[in-house]
Order: structure tokens, then sequence, then C-alpha cells
């Protein structure tokens, strides 16, 4: 664990308040099942769990972004503007002999009006934060899983699959996997997903809810693995759906390889894109004018000299993001020093659990943290 000096904490200090952002203290302690249902299946096996006195499966934090919303939701007006400073341990297991506790600092914004420029700042924020605490010059990648999506979407991609897709987005290996997957066709355990496809044919979603039901009660159960009934229910029609398909349309499939292999500099990688977008007949629509404009915005933000890149298929593998996603790295290290993007899906669900929101409310939200202890390491 690093040694948080005076001075660390001084600059840390003077990066909130030129943010305008309040540092707040969160609790260590939640549902395991929260961070699950909102991040991703993935970090379960990253957490740091144990039972509570009622059965409760509790985790130590993983990251700031959801206690931070959880605060927010608590104090006030889920769509009021609000600007949050997080600072202290988190807990996740991580590869490569690194810490399971390892401090990060971070800035959470909520604002009903955020545009590009909002992203901009968050961008600008992180830079300033990480080259103030280091004395060393980041790289900025960006990525935008809302222009996968409009592609995935223009492409007629089955349901199932758009949804598979865009939940892959950011681990490269992982969404090859799948396309491959989707070329041919079927899904991983063809028999026993074939037998499910043959019991649920031609059924209602509410059939199959009601006989999962039933089979859980007959089981004594009222969930499995930190999954609700609805939760499984849907993954059982998924491996129906999955196993009845055929392999999917190979020029298609290409379409997005082509897509995907787009980065470079930001100008490079927009001239890329505008042509891919004009011979594939405007699959990206209105979200690549989106980008334009937020690149323009970061480009403005951020200090003269700071190297900008973009990446067709960068983003971070966390569920609750919805769009703009960025990392900053040193020269010949690996792993990212900061990392952030917008989640403007999350309130509305953190809002909607805790009955204080309508389900599938949107509002703009975006976020980065520091890893504090790769600040001053190579790899």
């Amino acid at each position: 664990m690093p040694h948080f000096s005076q001075e660390m904490r001084a600059e840390l200090a003077s990066q909130f308040e030129a943010a305008g952002a309040r540092l707040i203290n969160l609790p260590i302690l939640y549902s395991a099942d929260l961070f699950v249902d909102l991040i991703g299946e993935d970090i379960r096996r990253r957490l740091y769990i144990a039972d509570a006195a009622n059965g409760e499966a509790m985790a130590l934090r993983p990251e700031f972004t959801i206690p931070a919303c959880l605060h927010h939701i608590s104090h006030g007006d889920v769509s009021r503007k609000a600007s949050y400073a997080c600072f202290g341990p988190v807990f996740r297991q991580r590869a490569d002999d690194e810490p399971g506790e390892f401090h990060q600092a971070g800035i959470e914004q909520i604002d009903p009006e955020g545009g590009v420029e909002f992203d901009a700042t968050s961008v600008a924020r992180a830079v300033a934060m990480v080259e103030a605490l280091s004395a060393n010059k980041a790289i900025v990648t960006v990525g935008d899983l809302g222009l996968f999506s409009a592609l995935l979407t223009a492409l007629g991609t089955p349901t199932v699959w758009q949804r598979r897709l865009e939940g892959a987005f950011g681990d490269r290996s992982v969404l090859d996997r799948m396309l491959r997957r989707l070329e041919e066709g079927g899904s991983d355990n063809h028999g026993a997903s074939a037998g499910l496809a043959r019991i649920l044919e031609g059924k209602e979603p509410q059939d199959v809810r009601e006989a999962v039901e039933e089979m859980l009660d007959i089981a004594g159960l009222s969930a499995v693995g930190g999954r609700s009934v609805g939760d499984i229910a849907e993954r059982y029609m998924e491996k129906a759906e999955l196993a009845a398909m055929a392999g999917w349309d190979k020029d298609k499939l290409a379409i997005i390889a082509r897509f995907l292999a787009i980065s470079g500099s930001l100008e490079e990688s927009l001239s890329a894109l505008k042509a891919f977008n004009e011979a594939e007949g405007n699959p990206l629509g209105e979200a690549l004018a989106l980008l334009e404009q937020r690149l323009e915005a970061i480009k403005a933000a951020v200090p003269e000299g700071t190297k900008l890149q973009f990446k067709a298929d960068f983003g971070r593998r966390l569920d609750y993001y919805s769009g703009f996603n960025f990392e900053l790295h040193f020269q010949g290290q690996s792993k990212p020093v900061a990392g952030g993007g917008r989640y403007d899906r999350l309130l509305g669900l953190l809002a909607n659990r805790s009955g204080k929101g309508k389900e599938g409310e949107a509002v703009p939200a975006i976020g980065f943290v520091v890893w504090l202890d790769r600040l001053f390491k190579s790899n």
C-alpha cells in the first residue's frame, strides 16, 4: 500500500475543489448481489464476500460509482445536479499479484443537462489529477459502446446476440469468440440447450416465468446464485433462442470486424469511421455525429500536447456503462492509471430498486477513478 503524503492529500483536495466536487464518506460493506446485478457476473469471483447474520452475502466495496450513486439517491431528488469526490480503499481480487486492497481517488458527476462538454470535462479532470499527482504525461484512449450498439442495430443483429455482444464489448478476445459462435450458430451447450429449446418452444415469457417459479418452489429455493426468478427465466429463454439459431450473415459479420479494427489518433479514427460509414450505407447514423462533437470537445478541454487515441473496440467492462468510456495510461505501462465513462442508466436502475424512480429513467452521469497504487510504478 503506498504512503499517502501530506503533499499528495493536499493535491487531491486541490483537484477536488477545482472540480467543485464534495468529498463524501461511503460505507465499506454492501450487498454482494447489488454489484453482481449492476456490474456483471464477472465481478462475482473478484469480490471479497462474507455472510451477514441474516444470511445475506455482503461484499467489501469493489469500486466507488455504485456507492456514490446510492449516496446521491438517499439525499434528495435523483435527477438533481451534483459532483462528488471519492477517496479511500476499495477491495477487489486482481491479477499479477496486485494487492486486493488498494486506494482510488475519483470524481462522480450528475447533471441533467449533461452533453459532450460534460464528457470532455471529466476527461480533462482525470488528466489533470493524474499528471498533478505523478508529474507524468498520460495517454488517453477513448471508445464508445453507443457507436457499436448503433452498428449492431442497423445490421439487424438478433436481439439475444446484440445483448451478449454489447456485454462483451471491451474484451476483444471474448467478443471475437462470440462473433465466431454467431457465425456458426447455436450455443456452447448444444445438446442441453436444444432440449431446452424444444421444451420452451412456443411458450410465452410469462408461462416460462411461472414454470421456473414452480420448479424453484418445489426445490424450496427463491433464487439461485444471487439471481432472481425473473433473471433465471430470462436466461432459460435466451439459451433456447441461441440453440434455435442458425449461423448469421457472414457479410454482416465482416462489417462488424472492419468496424472493430478502426483505431488511431482522433483525427485518423474519425476519418476512417466516416469512410466506413459512407461505404456501408450510414449504419452509424447520429451516433457518429455525436462522437465527432465529443472528440472535438475533448481536444479543446485537455492540455495542449495530450496524446489522444480512439479505438473502436475499446470499452470498460462494467454493465452499468452506457456509452462513452476512457482510460489513461503511461507510455510503456499496460495497466490503466485512470478510467471512467458515462453511466446514464445507473441512477434510474438504483432509484427504481429503492422505489424512488421510474424503471428505465436516464439521468446523465459520468465518473472516473485514479488507481493511486499504479501512479508510481511501471509494468
